[in-house]
């Protein structure tokens, strides 16, 4: 039978669970350590060689500051205007409008690349997100070698340990070929954006507005009540290469939406009710060991190479 204390501490255990579940910032709590060659193929290289349709993205380092984000939100602050309400609405208007202020961009890309328009926006975001690296799009792959290549960059010395996120499908709804459905699902894009400082935190709603000189419009209103109502965003896998350089990388993309953005935090347990979602924490002191199994089963996927798609192919040539 349990005491009183137990019980207290069981639930207090449980209630831990589930606040580390939903404050997941950096995915530590599906996080894996890879200390040996051993464990990496055992972990990671057997998975890729069973021919699961599993989803690569590798990164330079472990750091919890760099959180699974595109690149339109990693510095949030720059996306405000000194008009902005506290709170910012990225929809699909924001984003063509935003391509649209960039001199001629849309009209080169119109002209050359395709037609980009409100209801036709993928292609747009995949070749900025390439060539401008700038949009609402995280780069993915199909295959682990450009992924572990992106991470280790070629480098002789590695100072910290590299990360390599592994996703693996719960769910089909959440992924697609079809560019039709690649374009309804950014037309439906909903990210709200918040970036007050450390000390409006500690305020309330009503000091920062009066602080900040701010009026409590009804929309103002509504972003708040977003905070509290979908703070946590829905993920979606969008399989279209749109250029010979991702079809080589084998590239997909992850897009998050319907959630509140915090200073760069979000909540990640609904990517990981629709992915099977893995951190590896792939230890520094095999990453020379790595490089060299890329070097040997996969040349033409060397850093060097992965934009460089002509050289890649006279290396795979040549093998």
């Amino acid at each position: 039978m349990f005491s009183a204390r137990e019980h207290f501490k069981e639930k207090l255990d449980r209630l831990n669970k589930k606040i580390n579940s939903n404050l997941d910032f950096d995915f530590s709590a599906v996080s894996k350590r890879i200390e040996t060659m051993d464990d990496f193929n055992n972990e990671i290289m057997r998975d890729f060689l069973s021919g699961k349709q599993l989803f690569y993205r590798g990164e330079r380092i472990n750091d919890p500051n760099r959180n699974l984000l595109p690149t339109m939100l990693r510095n949030p602050d720059k996306l405000f205007s000194d008009n902005d309400l506290g709170v910012l609405h990225i929809d699909s208007d924001y984003i063509y409008n935003y391509y649209s202020s960039l001199g001629s961009f849309v009209n080169v890309f119109n002209k050359t690349m395709g037609t980009a328009d409100i209801d036709n926006l993928y292609e747009i975001c995949a070749f900025a997100q390439h060539y401008y690296h700038f949009s609402p799009l995280i780069d993915f792959t199909k295959s682990v070698y450009p992924s572990l290549s992106f991470a280790l960059k070629d480098r002789e010395v590695y100072d910290d340990d590299i990360v390599l996120y592994v996703l693996e499908l719960k769910n089909n709804d959440d992924y697609t070929t079809d560019i039709a459905t690649a374009n309804k699902w950014l037309k439906e894009l909903d990210i709200y954006v918040s970036c007050f400082d450390e000390e409006d935190i500690k305020k309330t709603v009503k000091e920062v507005i009066e602080n900040k000189g701010l009026r409590m419009t009804e929309d103002f209103r509504q972003h708040l009540e977003r905070l509290n109502t979908r703070p946590v965003p829905k993920a979606k896998l969008i399989d279209v290469p749109t250029n010979t350089r991702m079809k080589f990388q084998q590239g997909v993309f992850l897009m998050l939406t319907d959630f509140q953005l915090f200073n760069v935090k979000y909540f990640t347990k609904n990517i990981r009710e629709q992915f099977s979602i893995t951190k590896f924490i792939i230890n520094k002191d095999i990453c020379p060991e790595i490089l060299k199994m890329i070097e040997h089963d996969a040349p033409w996927y060397n850093y060097k190479y992965l934009t460089d798609v002509e050289a890649a192919f006279k290396i795979a040539v040549e093998d």
